[in-house]
């Protein structure tokens, strides 16, 4: 019964961090167009929201590179030390967002602050989520992955409803006057409490059972790096492409269509923040349903299923938020959201099944980080490049179902490794190698792959 209840309040504080740290990076896309006034200044508030939009993806694309800092350094040291460590982090730059000058107070040099600051939230970020997904799945049993896994996926969507309700609070409450001089720092002040949930993991949880057998085996990886380029580079590419589809539809819905509404639909933002809220609350449950899900009916049926769903759905769903009245537009926002979050939900248990647990955390940052900075990061300000363009939201269906279709075609190639065990606690013991079947049917140490 101990053990249950440790394993538990690990999956639990896990889950909690993951929400904090959402809420922190949540923010920036909720505050996209002041952020744009205050720091990108343009006599068209479309261009200045691009520019913000171009900020977000920028700071994604160092995600990779904080992959591979904080996948290291699990690999090497242990899941609990990367993950409390990158928690810590995510809370200096969401801290410092909320005390910046801006462009009128110290001109292009405002702008270069908050551009250096979402690269060091995108540093922290590269080694948070994928290190809670490490952390969590390797303290449970094979039968329950999927769904302990998308635990974190549920904590993104929670962290961001709790983004909205903050932004919302303060908008709400404060004048327009005073919202845009100093009210919008607040809901950033506040994630500074993000700090306290990385020292709770790194004081009172405990390091996972894998990991613990890798180390006292000795099989710990001195160059995790060059060990997953030199013996899978191919799941790290498969991960990727599968990955595509879910970062773009689930920012599509998260950061991009919030502000198109908004700004060139003209909807109110009250309305359209209700009904963003309430796609968050939604998704909380359709992920864990999701991963459920994956446990009964296996991770490749399910990913099939939601893809072609989603390319048979996106251009109907597209025009309507481009054309149909507000009570059309709820729908179709409802719909894109519950596909979002079923695709995201059996991803962390599918995404780590790929890697050996020597290398999981390394693999498992630097293809998800990768992934999410490629097709992820960039979709707002992709998809706003083409709505600028073009004056047409359905110019976005062709960038969506694309990557639907490619994520389709790597999932082909996805080796169905769910019957593998990650914890077998009534036959392994701690400090031996354990077994599985390979492709080939024969016996094999997990060490050995």
């Amino acid at each position: 019964m101990t053990k249950v209840m440790n394993t538990r309040r690990l999956i639990l504080s896990s889950g909690i961090a993951n929400t904090f740290e959402w809420y922190d990076y949540a923010l920036f896309g909720h505050f996209a167009p002041i952020i744009g006034q205050k720091f990108f200044p343009d006599a068209d508030p479309s261009a200045s929201l691009l520019y913000a939009f171009l900020a977000f993806a920028i700071g994604y694309l160092m995600r990779p590179i904080g992959g591979i800092f904080f996948g290291i350094l699990g690999d090497r040291f242990g899941r609990r030390a990367a993950l409390s460590a990158a928690v810590v982090c995510m809370s200096i730059p969401t801290v410092i967002m909320g005390l910046l000058p801006t462009y009128d107070s110290i001109g292009v040099t405002a702008t270069t602050l908050m551009i250096c600051v979402r690269m060091l939230q995108g540093l922290s970020m590269g080694g948070a989520l994928t290190g809670s997904i490490s952390f969590v799945i390797e303290h449970t049993t094979k039968k329950h992955r999927g769904f302990t896994g998308s635990i974190a996926m549920s904590g993104i969507c929670i962290g961001i409803l709790l983004g909205s309700t903050a932004s919302y609070i303060v908008k709400s409450t404060l004048s327009v006057e005073q919202f845009e001089e100093w009210g919008w720092r607040l809901p950033f002040l506040i994630g500074v409490l993000i700090m306290f949930a990385g020292f709770y993991i790194k004081n009172y949880t405990e390091e996972t059972p894998l990991f613990e057998q890798i180390k006292d085996s000795g099989n710990i990886v001195r160059s995790p790096f060059k060990e997953v380029f030199k013996n899978h580079w191919a799941d790290m590419l498969v991960s990727i492409l599968i990955n595509s589809t879910g970062s773009v539809i689930f920012y599509l819905q998260a950061i991009y269509l919030m502000s198109y509404l908004q700004v060139n639909r003209h909807f109110s933002e009250s309305e359209v923040t209700n009904l963003v809220n309430i796609c968050y609350i939604i998704m909380a449950f359709v992920t864990l349903l999701t991963g459920y899900l994956s446990d009964l009916i296996g991770r490749k049926k399910i990913f099939t299923i939601i893809l072609i769903i989603i390319i048979v759905a996106t251009p109907t769903l597209i025009n309507i938020c481009e054309t149909g009245d507000f009570a059309a537009v709820i729908i179709a926002q409802i719909i894109l959201s519950i596909l979002a979050a079923a695709y995201i939900g059996p991803e962390p248990a599918l995404q780590a099944e790929f890697y050996p647990t020597n290398v999981r955390n390394t693999a498992l940052s630097i293809s998800y980080n990768t992934a999410v900075s490629l097709f992820g990061g960039t979709t707002p300000y992709a998809l706003g490049l083409l709505v600028h363009h073009t004056g047409k939201f359905t110019s976005c269906i062709y960038y969506i179902v694309g990557c639907a279709v490619i994520s389709l075609i790597a999932l082909y190639f996805y080796k169905d490794r769910s019957m593998e065990s990650i914890i077998d606690e009534s036959t392994e013991k701690p400090g031996t190698d354990k077994m599985f079947t390979d492709e080939k049917g024969q016996m094999a140490s997990e060490y050995s792959r």
